[in-house]
């Protein structure tokens, strides 16, 4: 029975919260190890705060669940964690994330309460809605980098908040046209799958609009004090292109998790991303 609780915190969705770290990794000119320690406790807050939007989520799309061939086998789905079990262990994780956050990082605690309440209508409202379906899902990135920057007291520039936003809209469109691929009665917007390929286009070009600005902008090669920011380009086009690629044709239903655990080419091309900032940025 226990194993049924870890799949439904599902703890692998817990990556997603990395990029609390971003600020603190690519401003190491400011870093210091109070500011670290900070950042671990904000991606623990939010590791807890996110699986317990999981369960809600899942009590609500119980039976929308137990009637779909990918989702029937989920604990609360298929009955083996009752819905009782269930919101009783979403009020236990998320009041513990929010006693560590009030005790040890006080104020980002807003962000935290900012992004369960937006989770908590996107179960009940905002998923049944197009646009607001998918700026919901990605408001949630852009408050984790926010936060992570508030709790390391580090200044983040307009560059990396609009990069992070048509990122983060990128990938919940991608998903969404992932899902409208395989099965659209899926979707509990009723999207087409035009307008859901022509936002991803679109936000895909901004993002690498963005970084590129960023990359090349003389404030920010000040600031971080090298010049060859721009090296790390050429990969994250690789990437983006990879990933519409993959929710273009539905594979991984789009699900950004599961396409960075399971696409071996879109894994190298972050690792040699990854490998790229931590020269251009830590070395």
């Amino acid at each position: 029975m226990f194993h049924k609780y870890i799949i439904l915190i599902r703890p692998h969705h817990w990556i997603k919260n990395l990029v609390i770290f971003f600020p603190v990794l690519l401003s190491p000119n400011v870093f210091n190890y109070q500011a670290l320690i900070n950042s671990v406790y904000m991606f623990v807050c939010f590791c807890l705060v996110a699986s317990g939007v999981y369960i809600f989520n899942d009590i609500k799309d119980a039976k929308l669940d137990s009637m779909n061939i990918r989702t029937k086998n989920r604990p609360i789905a298929s009955g083996e964690v009752s819905q009782i079990s269930g919101y009783i262990l979403t009020l236990l994780i998320i009041g513990f994330a929010l006693l560590i956050a009030f005790i040890l990082v006080p104020e980002a605690i807003y962000y935290l309460l900012f992004y369960i309440v937006i989770n908590i209508l996107y179960t009940l409202y905002f998923k049944y809605l197009i646009i607001l379906d998918i700026l919901s899902v990605s408001s949630g990135f852009l408050c984790r980098i926010i936060a992570g920057g508030i709790v390391a007291e580090i200044n983040q520039t307009s560059w990396t908040l609009l990069i992070i936003t048509f990122a983060s809209i990128s990938l919940a469109t991608g998903k969404r046209l992932g899902q409208f691929i395989v099965n659209p009665d899926y979707l509990s917007a009723k999207w087409s799958g035009m307008l859901l390929k022509c936002i991803l286009i679109v936000s895909i070009c901004f993002t690498l609009i963005f970084y590129g600005l960023f990359s090349y902008d003389p404030n920010v090669i000040s600031r971080h004090g090298s010049d060859n920011i721009w090296i790390s380009f050429p990969p994250l086009i690789v990437i983006f292109l990879r990933y519409l690629y993959i929710a273009w044709n539905g594979k991984y239903l789009g699900d950004p998790t599961d396409v960075i655990l399971k696409d071996w080419p879109l894994k190298c091309m972050a690792f040699i991303w990854g490998i790229l900032i931590f020269y251009i940025f830590i070395l």
